[in-house]
């Protein structure tokens, strides 16, 4: 079978160059082009970054998916199930969900079948790309002056946690819970995050963040259909 053309549409930059970084060399092996882009939420000034609407973020899916018709392309999303917008399909019955994985499960069975296309793969990241830094924070602490001290009260503070599990509170939400520590990571988001997970590894990734590694397992075998 041809290489698959995966479009992977991201909230930010820091989500697309992790993406370039750790996932598309990663998926090259099991022959899947990975192609990541930041959503278009303003066409005509050419915006680009966060997920301020459903109805933005379906559009711009929709002018992709139309691009590229071929039965080889794929496309997918990784957005964060922190902030999303109260007009995501499914909203309502996610909120009465008992647990971040079912809602995020209930809101993936309501993005699939919104699109309503058998090449299209959803998934929303639990809480939010940070989730993933959690996985070994002093690896941002490397990369961030004299921040050793406060990531690690930061690790005391989320003990008995995993990364998944850090919730989307306004301030207890994993991006919150770092800047409440170390208040210069939002300048430098985006010039530590990507490299930090990187340096992380996809391995420890995987093995810390369940839903993570589901969805990069579906990835994997999109070559095989």
């Amino acid at each position: 079978m041809a290489w698959i053309r995966l479009y992977l549409t991201v909230e930010g930059q820091t989500e697309r160059r992790f993406a370039e970084a750790v996932l598309q060399p990663h998926l090259a092996q099991f022959e899947v082009d990975l192609r990541p882009r930041v959503v278009v939420t303003q066409r005509k000034l050419d915006s680009r970054g966060g997920i301020f609407s459903f109805a933005k973020l379906r559009n711009d899916l929709i002018r992709l998916m139309r691009q590229d018709r071929q039965p080889e392309a794929r496309f997918t999303t990784m957005v964060d199930l922190y902030a999303l917008p109260s007009d995501f399909p499914g909203w309502v019955e996610a909120k009465k969900q008992n647990t971040a994985q079912k809602r995020v499960a209930t809101l993936e069975a309501a993005l699939e079948a919104e699109m309503g296309d058998p090449r299209f793969l959803p998934y929303i990241q639990l809480h939010e790309f940070e989730a993933l830094l959690y996985c070994d924070l002093s690896q941002l602490a490397r990369r961030i002056t004299k921040s050793e001290k406060a990531f690690a009260d930061l690790q005391r503070e989320v003990d008995g946690l995993t990364p998944e599990e850090i919730n989307e509170g306004t301030s207890t939400a994993p991006s919150k819970r770092i800047i409440k520590y170390v208040p210069l990571y939002k300048h430098l988001k985006v010039r530590v995050g990507a490299p930090a997970a990187e340096a992380i590894g996809l391995n420890t990734l995987r093995a810390k963040c369940p839903h993570f590694h589901e969805w990069v397992s579906q990835l994997e075998r999109l070559s095989e259909r």
